[in-house]
């Protein structure tokens, strides 16, 4: 993918001495001469021993490469980015699992009220900013390390058993990986199959379970260049995906073709959803990591959305150009959103089609969202909605938002519908304030508290969602994981700043 930078030789020669006629020469000493060539003699002996041990020396270097990349998609118009990669080594998948790291711990300026920010009802008179000059503020995947976690648990809320339900859920979903990296929504045991309740009906959707599971790992920092005890089940799920992916004229293709039936296009509609995921899983996979080797299908992933967007009314579902509609947008959105802060060659024209449609979709002055271009607003699809619009840039005084953020408020989080609750306390959480204070002490430890802890399910979650009979138990656990993730996961939009210089 990266080009290399060329290496170039320069073989200087020293200019001719030439002595005048008319000058006197000064005839030069021997013995003094003699000494001078044994010193030369000596000293580009050892430089040509110290180039063989550079040459020889078995540390590996980073392959450091920079690359500007165009599309000759003209519809598309795709921006130039110069990709600053480096190459990451590929990780044997026999490899033990390593024991995490303690990262330092970070230190962090005291909450800086330095701006009024209040704008709606519900909302502190004086929202502080803040300002961590440890967190990488230029993504909104800057909170995910280790040092960054624990500031950011502590500053929005969450504590030591939202963490340790984060922990036994993702050690379930380590449990429950196929042999081939990835994972199924029906996680029956081939050996035991009547231990497992609630295992989803969808067994042809590996590809999209497999997206949602690496989510779960990724949004609390593990990764597979650096060791952890997740880092290979991180990797193998990795390559998984990679394999996954078809190359098509709009892109790459990760709706589940697979194998000997790359040729069959997907008819169900959990097709969208599985690319979908799979895009968001490895755009953030590279934009954590850099890894160059996922930068190809990340990029496809992403070019193929923009592609089949529908070009009339905006927005996405379940086959390219198709009308959309908003639970697969959302899906779509944050899709482009990930593959945009990673650094990805990105277009405009993806997140103007969502726009569109969100327009067509909402009522109430912004402040609902229907499912469907003109139908009135759903409790679901308006949580889906608000988000895409405060990613989408509406600023935190917007009036309709914050009429959005009391209705969810005033509903408060759902113990049936975790669906719901995935994007509402996202929604919760950018807006920060006494609101969030409030939704959180209700969801975290409802979420905590009904967390199975014993038998074949220990670490997962009891299935509640109206669709999750579909997804199962696998789907339930990796919502639950990411809303706990929350403190963390994506960065709150409207209340970090950047360091002083």
């Amino acid at each position: 993918m990266a080009s290399a930078l060329a290496n170039q030789k320069m073989n200087r020669k020293s200019p001719p001495v030439e002595l005048e006629e008319n000058h006197s020469v000064v005839e030069l000493d021997r013995p003094l001469m003699g000494g001078f060539l044994i010193s030369l003699i000596i000293h580009s002996l050892m430089l040509f021993i110290l180039a063989l041990i550079v040459i020889h020396n078995p540390i590996a270097l980073l392959d450091i490469s920079t690359k500007a990349t165009f599309s000759s998609n003209e519809d598309q118009n795709l921006e130039p980015v110069v990709d600053v990669t480096l190459d990451v080594p590929v990780i044997d998948q026999k490899m033990p699992d390593l024991g995490i790291t303690d990262a330092p711990q970070a230190s962090f300026e005291p909450l800086d009220p330095l701006q009024n920010l209040a704008s709606g009802p519900g909302q502190t008179s004086t929202m502080e900013l803040l300002t961590i000059p440890d967190i990488d503020l230029t993504t909104h995947l800057g909170g995910r390390k280790k040092a960054s976690r624990q500031m950011l648990l502590e500053i929005f809320g969450g504590n030591a058993q939202s963490e340790k339900a984060v922990e036994r859920g993702l050690v379930w979903l380590a449990s429950h990986q196929r042999e081939d990296g990835s994972w199924s929504f029906d996680h029956r045991p081939k050996d035991k199959p009547e231990q497992a309740r609630e295992w989803g009906s969808l067994s042809n959707c590996p590809t999209g379970a497999t997206g949602m599971a690496l989510m779960a790992f990724l949004g609390a920092g593990h990764v597979h260049t650096e060791s952890g005890p997740y880092q290979q089940v991180v990797f193998r799920g990795l390559e998984y995906l990679k394999s996954a992916g078809v190359e098509v004229k709009e892109g790459t293709d990760f709706r589940g073709r697979e194998g000997a039936r790359q040729d069959v296009i997907p008819q169900g509609n959990h097709a969208m959803y599985a690319h979908s995921l799979a895009a968001i899983a490895l755009s953030e996979a590279y934009g954590m990591t850099r890894d160059r080797l996922l930068r190809e299908p990340a990029q496809g992933a992403m070019e193929f959305l923009i592609r089949i967007r529908n070009r009339d009314d905006g927005g996405w579902r379940y086959r390219p150009e198709e009308p959309g509609d908003l639970s697969v947008t959302g899906w779509v959105v944050m899709a482009l959103e990930s593959g945009h802060t990673a650094g990805l060659r990105f277009s405009p024209v993806g997140l103007e089609s969502a726009t569109q449609f969100l327009d067509a979709c909402q009522s109430a002055g912004g402040s609902r969202y229907g499912y469907l271009a003109g139908q009135g607003g759903r409790l679901s699809t308006t949580a889906i909605g608000l988000l895409c619009r405060m990613y989408l840039g509406w600023e935190r005084s917007h009036p309709a938002l914050n009429e959005g953020i009391d209705y969810l408020s005033s509903e408060g989080p759902s113990k049936e519908n975790i669906y719901y609750n995935y994007y509402a306390t996202q929604v919760m959480h950018h807006a920060g304030g006494d609101r969030w204070n409030r939704w959180n002490s209700q969801l975290r430890d409802w979420l905590v508290g009904s967390q199975v802890r014993t038998g074949f399910e220990a670490g997962s979650w009891d299935v509640t969602d109206p669709h999750g009979n579909r997804g199962g138990r696998h789907y339930q656990t990796c919502l639950a994981i990411m809303t706990l993730e929350v403190y963390y996961r994506h960065l709150p939009l409207y209340q970090m700043q950047r360091p002083k210089e």
